[in-house]
């Protein structure tokens, strides 16, 4: 008899994950309106196979039982299939292209940004110290940084603003000194930068956007979408944008082709653009 071939990029463990795929997303949307239909189906097949081989299960069948039967696995689900990698200045290169943004163009006026997918605060944290750092003081105190993401403990943890040392890794010792307190190993956000940053619940796949920002952070997020989503997601970004703002992409992500008619590059290999028109 002929065997069986499994696809390259999956195990058999996997392929028995993913037959069952499309019925917990629906359960997910049903039970919690959590919407990850359209992520790509790789990513989310070895995250559930996760929460599979933690609770001694085989099936995804088996799992749903599990759902019902213990509605507390929920929570440890969601927080599985959310990414929360981050760090301080993330390459940092593309924070210094900012700062001589700032500096040229936005140095007296006020700035509203938003990093959408904040996770627990790493980035917009870096964006609020960098308008410290390139802004006047009037421009800065009309100034926000709006940090949303679809999981509340994420945005829990990014409010209270403590980080182990190697978040802060890529933090200058002067930086560190001016706008954070150590804490014996861990490092506080100080007030006067956490007073600036707002944190809130935003699902980007299902909710409308903010709007009137002169900076976007959109870093890392696609690369977990289909194409489809992307381009859905993409368009309430640009909606947020004003003319003339910057948006941030991760390294790995392009423009939706319908939009980069829109866009200009700022720098080389950086991901980041400007929005056209005034």
């Amino acid at each position: 008899c002929a065997m069986k071939v499994l696809p390259s990029h999956l195990d058999e463990a996997e392929v028995r994950a993913e037959q069952g795929l499309a019925l917990l997303l629906e359960k997910l949307l049903a039970e919690r309106g959590w919407d990850f239909r359209g992520y790509k189906k790789t990513s989310l097949t070895r995250r559930v196979l996760k929460r599979l081989q933690a609770n001694g299960l085989s099936s995804v069948k088996e799992y749903l039982s599990l759902l019902d039967s213990d509605p507390s696995e929920y929570q440890r689900l969601f927080s599985c299939l959310t990414i929360k990698v981050s760090e301080f200045f993330r390459e940092p290169e593309v924070f210094a292209a900012l700062s001589d943004i700032l500096r040229q163009d936005f140095c007296g006026s006020p700035v509203r940004a938003w990093c959408c997918a904040s996770a627990c605060g790493e980035e917009a944290y870096s964006l609020a110290i960098l308008l410290f750092e390139c802004l006047g003081m009037d421009a800065l105190s009309a100034s926000k940084v709006f940090a949303t993401d679809i999981d509340p403990e994420a945005l829990e943890y990014g409010r209270r603003a403590t980080y182990r040392i190697d978040s802060v890794a890529n933090v200058s010792p002067e930086i560190k000194e001016r706008y954070f307190i150590d804490m014996d190993g861990q490092f506080k956000v100080k007030y006067t930068v956490r007073n600036i940053v707002k944190f809130g619940t935003l699902d980007i796949v299902r909710n409308p956007p903010l709007s009137g920002m002169q900076l976007v952070f959109c870093r890392n997020l696609f690369i977990y979408f289909d194409k489809p989503l992307q381009e859905k997601v993409f368009h309430k970004l640009d909606y947020a944008l004003k003319p003339g703002g910057v948006l941030a992409l991760g390294r790995a992500e392009v423009l939706p082709q319908q939009y980069s008619s829109g866009y200009e590059p700022v720098g080389k290999g950086l991901n980041l653009f400007r929005k056209k028109g005034k």
